[in-house]
């Protein structure tokens, strides 16, 4: 599961996790297939219209240009997204993290046929694989890479059995089971990426999550500190139902 990092430019590091080889192969085949349907089903509409000669000469003017820019048209007006990569949660973004402009997508969609068409996809493979940042040639020129929009959950409850808990005796929050072990698991990410990346942006999620979490414990305002107070929830959370 390899991730990659970008800073925005309002300086805020963002963590994302890269599609991998499989995941892009399986866009791609949705695209396709998505594409033969469209193509197959305005060829037979075609075929209801005019004589054979202005068939052809309809299907190339008309056809031939769907085929080709298929790809390049989604991506630009879906913000980075074909049907394909939507329906599996990927899309591109910038590896410095600016807006992708119409020169990035052309060069990945010019790219294409040297990457997959020419050589069945061979090259975009290796080089998915072998690259840092799962980029193909077109990702590479583009400076672009293919993320998941929804990454794979990364903490596991370990993390959580690791906290050191607190005696039952000493317990300030009863009703903290009122959580489960995925809403604490987060909680117990986002502390994580507070204290590595102390920003703005994650001081503020904290704080925003501590004021969450005391209003469903029913308390007026948390005590202290908001990542303390987060860290000690944990920490009771563990000590009631693990014990």
């Amino acid at each position: 599961m390899r991730r990659i990092e970008i800073i925005t430019p309002q300086n805020v590091p963002i963590q994302y996790q890269l599609a991998n080889v499989r995941e892009r192969a399986i866009a791609f085949m949705l695209d396709m297939v998505i594409l033969f349907i469209s193509l197959l089903f305005l060829f037979l509409l075609l075929q209801t219209l005019g004589t054979e000669d202005s068939q052809q000469l309809i299907y190339l003017a008309l056809l031939m240009p769907i085929f080709l820019f298929y790809s390049f048209a989604f991506e630009l007006f879906l913000n980075g997204q074909s049907p394909g990569k939507r329906a599996l949660g990927l899309r591109i973004i910038k590896l410095s993290g600016a807006d992708l402009s119409i020169s990035d997508y052309t060069l990945r969609w010019a790219f294409r046929w040297i990457d997959i068409w020419g050589t069945l996809g061979a090259i975009a493979a290796l080089k998915i694989s072998a690259s840092h940042n799962g980029q193909r040639i077109g990702d590479l020129l583009a400076d672009t890479a293919v993320i998941k929009i929804k990454p794979d959950f990364n903490v596991t409850l370990n993390d959580l059995l690791s906290i050191k808990t607190v005696e039952t005796s000493a317990i300030e929050f009863p009703n903290i089971g009122i959580f489960n072990d995925h809403e604490m698991l987060l909680i117990k990410q986002l502390i994580d990426r507070q204290k590595k990346y102390p920003n703005e942006a994650h001081n503020q999620l904290i704080k925003d999550t501590a004021r969450g979490v005391t209003i469903r414990l029913g308390l007026e305002k948390y005590p202290g500190d908001a990542r303390a107070f987060l860290g000690k929830a944990l920490s009771e959370y563990v000590a009631i139902t693990r014990s």
